[in-house]
């Protein structure tokens, strides 16, 4: 791991009376991390989300943030439940986040959690630190730790990125030009809950962060006939670089 830092995410530097500065509401952080996919077991009749054993063996409604993971928990399923017909299914960070929060009404019985990569948590376990008490009071305490990775170095007044795998951003910034060799010792771990509740209760302007899907996800739905999920994302990327014309509302309130 790269040093530890308290040094906050930050968005663009603003005036401070901009209209956007200020916390964000939980639709709109849902949205921003909705870019984000992640996996759940599903039956297969009927597109619900099937219970999966957590470490203590209790089944939760649990989504995944590694496709390791879950193919490890469909194939507990199918030996538990042989006759059942199960499958990998995607769905959003956001979304899967506010429910296994219980952000909402209309939540599925049963416990819920979030589950981060096993892989990412044992690389950084040594840097794991707990959540502060208040925090850990308010948040679902099934949810494992979340880590993200950024480094003040890939940050500019328009995007300040938020990985989820070292590797992504280290190809972050080989990708720019620059070698490996030559990356600051900056590198800065965040869970993700410290943040989403940051962004919720404080004023900035967050526009420019950006939550990066991790590639190996990416690659997971690209490879299975071209997820929706995969096209929104390119569309949304393709938008954002002036490839292709914004949606007739956003033309229209421009």
């Amino acid at each position: 791991m790269g040093k530890k830092s308290r040094k906050q995410p930050a968005g663009a530097p603003v005036p401070a009376e901009s209209e956007f500065v200020r916390p964000l509401a939980m639709p709109e952080l849902v949205e921003k991390l909705n870019t984000v996919p992640v996996f759940k077991v599903v039956d297969e009749e009927t597109g619900e989300i099937v219970p999966t054993p957590d470490k203590g063996g209790t089944a939760c409604i649990c989504w995944y943030a590694d496709y390791n993971d879950v193919q490890v928990a469909l194939a507990i399923v199918k030996h538990r439940e042989p006759e059942r017909k199960v499958a990998i299914g995607t769905a959003k960070l956001g979304t899967a986040l506010a429910m296994s929060e219980g952000w909402g009404t209309g939540m599925p019985e049963g416990p819920l959690r979030l589950q981060a990569s096993n892989t990412v948590l044992r690389a950084v376990k040594e840097d794991l630190e707990p959540l502060p008490e208040k925090l850990r009071e308010a948040m679902n305490p099934r949810t494992s730790a979340f880590p993200l990775f950024l480094m003040e170095e890939l940050q500019s007044p328009s995007i300040s990125p938020v990985f989820f795998r070292r590797e992504d951003l280290v190809t972050c910034w080989k990708t720019s030009g620059r070698s490996e060799e030559s990356m600051p010792n900056t590198l800065v771990m965040y869970d993700l809950r410290v943040l989403v509740v940051k962004m919720m209760s404080t004023a900035a302007d967050w526009r420019s962060l950006m939550f990066v899907a991790p590639q190996t996800s990416i690659d997971v739905i690209d490879q299975s006939s071209q997820h929706p999920l995969v096209r929104e994302l390119e569309h949304q990327a393709a938008i954002s670089q002036g490839d292709e014309p914004p949606p007739l509302e956003a033309t229209a309130n421009a």
